[in-house]
């Protein structure tokens, strides 16, 4: 069953990379998508192995061949598309890991000596509590870092972008609102 029309399947790959190279038309992009989804989702269930992640990165697989495919010069496209698929879905891997290491790296930090003694004379709720109050007496470049950090998990380009502070400025930011909150804990 074809969805798009005017584009007949005796129609090459170069060829229908050439025409949306030229006219960025959507047509022709969606013919050759269509003739590599097997692949790019194959690939993305293969890294990534969860149907749903798959199917997610297959489609931003699409936006990211309408934007890049009009600026490279391509010969073989089936490995292109492969590597581009690969390429993201290790990206994707990369930072869901990045994310659960940041989790890590929070809890461990909040598990210093100085606050064993804390954690086991005051219960969860009231440790939560604290650790609100003490975010929010940070000074506000700290805590908007230190929010975008831990709980959007956030990276330090990502915070510099959304913030426009200089990645320097995040890395100190989040250094010494981390040091200030260990400080304001343990009182």
């Amino acid at each position: 069953m074809r969805i798009f029309k005017g584009i007949t399947s005796k129609t090459s790959d170069q060829e229908l990379l050439e025409k949306f190279s030229k006219t960025e038309d959507l047509d022709f992009l969606a013919e050759l998508y269509g003739r590599y989804a097997h692949l790019i989702f194959s690939v993305a269930l293969k890294y990534l192995k969860d149907k749903q992640d798959a199917e997610d990165i297959s489609i931003k697989i699409f936006e990211v061949l309408r934007v890049k495919l009009p600026r490279q010069e391509i010969s073989n496209i089936g490995g292109w598309i492969h590597t581009v698929t690969r390429n993201e879905c290790l990206m994707q891997i990369r930072s869901s890991t990045r994310a659960k290491q940041r989790e890590i790296d929070f809890a461990k930090s909040m598990e210093t000596e100085e606050f064993e003694h804390h954690i086991n004379e005051i219960d969860v709720e009231d440790n939560l509590r604290k650790l609100e109050e003490c975010i929010n007496s940070l000074v506000k470049e700290q805590k908007r870092c230190v929010e975008l950090f831990y709980k959007q998990e956030k990276c330090y380009k990502e915070i510099a972008n959304l913030t426009g502070y200089e990645l320097k400025k995040v890395k100190s930011y989040l250094q010494n609102g981390k040091r200030n909150l260990t400080t304001c804990m343990s009182k």
